[in-house]
């Protein structure tokens, strides 16, 4: 409503604006600590909220004059142990995937992280308690278009047995397939859409996994000092050994898909269209990537950086 004395215009949590999707941020600061995969050490993470436009940045407080780096496909320097971004610098963030996954799953679309070292801490090993920090502290729609990407023709990529494939849709979904030889695993499949009511409830809680021989060889070699069966499932001969055992039937897929949305947020924008992924992994979701920007025909970008006009706003609220 507008404020008759003033003429302020105050805005509400959300409009109702035909055909028109804004981008969002955060209504105020959140803050959370855990144990870096990597190091082991405690990491301490702090989420602002951000201007219209700004995105996903990342700030490593650790470092001389709190060095920048920009959440982007093209900031991908290394996927071996998950997704580590590098900015001109020299400077990374490693394990981003789960955190960019939450900010994809909520539509967040602009978000200042602030670190104490150079990954985002574990945590539970998945997006959940991400989403449910920035659901419990709210988010702010802002007034200025979503930067989405349709998929135009069919684009895909193959590394041995691994593939994507997208194919042009008027919604977003992914369709995973995973195959291990470890009968605790074995074949899963999953389909998700509607992402905007389902990803807090189907995925934002599958944690990462491993094999035993797997873990125990990372750290006998100085290795993911900090994952532990609070932060992973572990897999060893056709059984769980979590004592709690698994949060769904079929986790390990449904974590392959948290993985793949964390990844494919690196592109910066909103995507239309329909994945299929094979036994995918961060490397080859990367390629991805790389593979659909680089020819324009592959997509049509749909952003607007005009801020919504007063006519909109007022007979939205009205």
């Amino acid at each position: 409503m507008i404020n008759g004395n003033t003429g302020n215009i105050y805005m509400p949590d959300s409009l109702n604006i035909p055909n028109i999707s804004f981008q969002k941020t955060l209504n105020a600061k959140v803050f959370c600590q855990g144990v870096g995969l990597h190091s082991g050490l405690k990491i301490k993470m702090e989420i602002l909220p951000a201007e219209p436009n700004h995105g996903i940045v990342f700030i490593r407080k650790d470092t001389p004059e709190d060095q920048k780096i920009f959440a982007s496909y093209k900031n991908v320097s290394d996927t071996k142990l998950g997704t580590t971004i590098k900015n001109a610098a020299g400077f990374t963030v490693s394990t981003i995937e789960h955190l960019m996954a939450a900010f994809m799953g909520l539509k967040i679309d602009n978000a200042l992280v602030l670190l104490s070292g150079y990954e985002v801490p574990i945590m539970d090993g998945s997006s959940k308690i991400f989403v449910d920090l920035i659901n419990n502290i709210g988010i702010k729609e802002q007034f200025i278009q979503k930067r989405l990407v349709k998929i135009m023709k069919e684009v895909s990529v193959c590394i041995g047995r691994s593939s994507i494939i997208a194919q042009p849709s008027n919604n977003f979904s992914i369709d995973y397939k995973i195959d291990f030889e470890d009968p605790a695993i074995g074949v899963q499949n999953q389909k998700i859409t509607n992402f905007g009511s389902n990803f807090d409830k189907e995925i934002s809680s599958a944690r990462t996994f491993g094999m035993l021989d797997e873990v125990q060889y990372m750290h006998e070699n100085g290795l993911a000092l900090g994952g532990s069966m609070d932060n992973a499932i572990v897999v060893d001969n056709g059984k769980v050994l979590n004592p709690e055992g698994l949060r769904f039937k079929n986790e390990f897929v449904r974590h392959k898909i948290l993985d793949l949305c964390g990844d494919m947020y690196l592109c910066g924008k909103h995507i239309i269209g329909n994945i299929s992924a094979v036994c995918a992994g961060h490397e080859i979701n990367n390629k991805f990537l790389w593979e659909l920007f680089k020819d324009k025909d592959n997509y049509q970008e749909i952003e607007s950086t005009k801020i919504i006009s007063m006519e909109e706003v007022t007979s939205a609220v009205a």
